[in-house]
């Protein structure tokens, strides 16, 4: 069964595929696609997996930096979103978007998942992941309602 990790793993995969496009296209449709795909995944790490490893002291200051990451990243998304691709700056933001976006990611799979390894088991990794997978099909069908 999979893990929490194994699908942040993959969505993050996605996501930084999406920004080399978005970059090389200068395309603010490819945008929308990335800020589709992880404003989800940032919610969803905030609501199930950081209360989680937060708990754990050998986690805490690995989780306090996720969430100051989540807090830059979600400014820059809202900037990018109100911005035309066609402005001065938009390609610049979406280079640091796409720069912090990795950073995170490396610091994520590199010492949070790690630290996470070693103080929740399989089987609770296992059920957070299922409780993801459910809060992004729930918040995907709000979403889906909200745009009719």
């Amino acid at each position: 069964m999979e893990t929490i990790y194994d699908i942040l793993t993959k969505e993050h995969d996605q996501i930084l595929d999406l920004f080399e496009k978005a970059i090389s296209e200068g395309s603010k449709e490819t945008f929308l696609k990335i800020k589709d795909e992880l404003d989800p995944h940032l919610q969803g790490e905030e609501k199930l997996l950081y209360p989680v490893l937060k708990e754990k002291e050998k986690a805490r200051e690995s989780v306090l930096e996720g969430y100051e990451e989540h807090c830059i990243a979600e400014m820059l998304l809202l900037k990018l979103e109100s911005m035309d691709e066609k402005e001065e700056r938009w390609h610049a933001k979406i280079k640091v978007l796409k720069e912090i976006i990795e950073s995170h990611v490396e610091d994520e799979q590199n010492e949070m998942f790690e630290i996470s390894r070693t103080v929740l088991s399989q089987e609770k990794a296992e059920e957070i992941a299922q409780k993801y997978i459910e809060f992004k099909k729930k918040l995907k069908g709000k979403e889906h309602r909200s745009k009719l």
